[in-house]
């Protein structure tokens, strides 16, 4: 009996070590962008399901998209997951995730187009907790050194090319591009201009390829010759939106597309810069275009306490919280009214809002948009024309559709 009782005492720790989870244990996996913010929920969770144990685990961004698939089709996922809304309806389509329409209350609380991105099949596969798109943040005082005038920044096209020439011609970049890190930092810089003239990467209904057509080849164009004409930094092939960042705190680039988040970082490192808000610039004639992008949290088919985790992100959920877990804007419409979003220099971002559209909803984005970034790639390396590149990454995503 003792035997017995040893080898299977063995068997259970052997089966721990592999990585089964404890009853009660929620593992989430959240972004390194979001850990202090998190920690703080995670506690306030705690102390009011005492028995619920969250086990934070930070990932970062670079390398992310693949690491979440891989983690869900290997069924060894956490119970939560962080990721950007554009995945979810994949991960859906795969049967990776679960439904969560009995976690979420109060729709009409809700950014339509949030709930939107990640419904598919009358079904709701993650609970959005953050929105955002991009604009244009730049240096008011480089302006004003290259006789351009910070209240009036530049709103087509060619003002946007102009204005870098000028800023340019001091050493600084005058605007910076990503052509490096994790994929989505590029798709929510380059996607927009393509939209603008009519082009894209693959078009709504996921059937057709777009990215090598004539209006997209003339976007890329104008997304890369940044870099080719040196307006954007020479490390642009290495650099996400998080090395821009830095290279502006560092006034070594006037102008770059980001979000809100970065606002904080600015003001913090660099107290001396006078910081601008500007819209994305369209072509003349024509309107801008942003990613309606952020984060929904998914709990994996092969969550091992699945419903613990659906108590976490109840909780979540809540108005309060989302106002603490994002660093752009809630998904929550009540959530905004908290007073850190009142903030002035947040009012271009919000104007920004009504021109976000989602990526298109394909079981393989993540795959796709890795072969148009291969192709920007390609382009900045100087081994093909856009063109080339273009019809390369068209000729990959064409099978995946």
């Amino acid at each position: 009996m003792r035997l017995k009782t040893t080898a299977l005492l063995s068997v259970a720790i052997a089966a721990l070590s592999a990585g089964m989870a404890f009853a009660g244990e929620v593992t989430w996996w959240t972004p390194n962008f979001n850990e202090a913010r998190a920690k703080t929920l995670v506690e306030k969770f705690q102390a009011a399901n005492p028995g619920i144990t969250v086990k934070l685990e930070v990932t970062t961004t670079d390398g992310l998209p693949q690491r979440v698939l891989t983690a869900l089709q290997s069924g060894a996922a956490p119970d939560i997951v962080d990721v950007q809304h554009g995945w979810v309806n994949g991960y859906a389509q795969n049967k990776l995730v679960l439904p969560l329409d009995d976690v979420l209350k109060d729709r009409e609380d809700y950014i339509p187009a949030a709930l939107q991105y990640v419904t598919w099949d009358n079904k709701l596969w993650g609970v959005p907790y953050r929105i955002e798109t991009h604009a244009v943040i730049f240096n008011k005082g480089d302006f004003t050194a290259a006789g351009l005038d910070p209240n009036k920044p530049p709103r087509t096209w060619d003002e946007l090319v102009a204005a870098a020439e000028k800023l340019s011609a001091n050493g600084k970049s005058g605007f910076a591009i990503t052509g490096g890190g994790e994929v989505g930092n590029t798709i929510f810089r380059s996607l927009p201009f393509m939209w603008m003239v009519g082009g894209g990467i693959i078009s709504d209904d996921g059937k057709t390829v777009l990215v090598n057509t004539p209006e997209s080849v003339k976007a890329v164009t104008f997304y890369t010759d940044f870099f080719k004409k040196k307006l954007s930094p020479a490390s642009t092939l290495e650099n996400d939106g998080t090395a821009n960042r830095r290279l502006f705190i560092a006034e070594k680039v006037s102008m770059y597309q980001s979000g809100q988040f970065d606002v904080p970082s600015i003001r913090k490192e660099n107290d001396k810069i006078d910081v601008g808000v500007m819209a994305i610039p369209h072509p003349e004639g024509g309107k801008t275009a942003a990613i309606l992008g952020g984060w929904s949290l998914v709990v994996p088919s092969s969550a091992k306490n699945p419903e613990e985790a659906k108590t976490l992100i109840a909780f979540l959920a809540e108005s309060d919280s989302q106002a603490v877990l994002t660093d752009t804007f809630p998904a929550r419409i009540s959530a905004m009214k908290a007073e850190r979003f009142n903030d002035p220099i947040l009012q271009v971002f919000k104007e920004m809002l009504p021109y976000g559209r989602p990526v298109p909803s394909h079981p393989n984005w993540v795959q796709i948009s890795q072969a148009y970034f291969d192709g920007i790639q390609r382009i900045l390396l100087g081994d093909e024309d856009v063109q080339k590149a273009m019809d390369g990454a068209a000729a990959e995503i064409e099978p995946l559709l």
